[in-house]
């Protein structure tokens, strides 16, 4: 059930998350990044309303986007912008 928020990992080389965040930037709120396994990963909040153009242009720039439901032990992440292992999750 969503909670009128996109919670996602946002991975990718550094100058197409940097494309993304710009372009992004005045409605998404990039929140932190990791490394992990060569690749930068941002955690990203977007409003519902906003959530199909905030898609569009991860697809436009070729960055990975995972939505993460649950949390805690439960957390887990679904893929939809992306290559399946391109992303924070395996």
């Amino acid at each position: 059930m969503s909670d009128g928020v996109l919670r996602a990992l946002v991975t990718g080389e550094q100058h197409d998350l940097i494309r993304t965040a710009a372009r992004t930037g005045f409605y998404a709120n990039w929140i932190d990044s990791k490394q992990k396994d060569g690749r930068e990963t941002h955690i990203v909040t977007v409003f519902d309303n906003e959530r199909s153009q905030f898609l569009s242009t991860a697809k436009e720039t070729g960055v990975t986007v995972e939505e993460i439901h649950g949390a805690g032990d439960d957390e887990t992440y679904e893929l939809l912008v992306g290559a399946p292992g391109t992303g924070w999750a395996n």
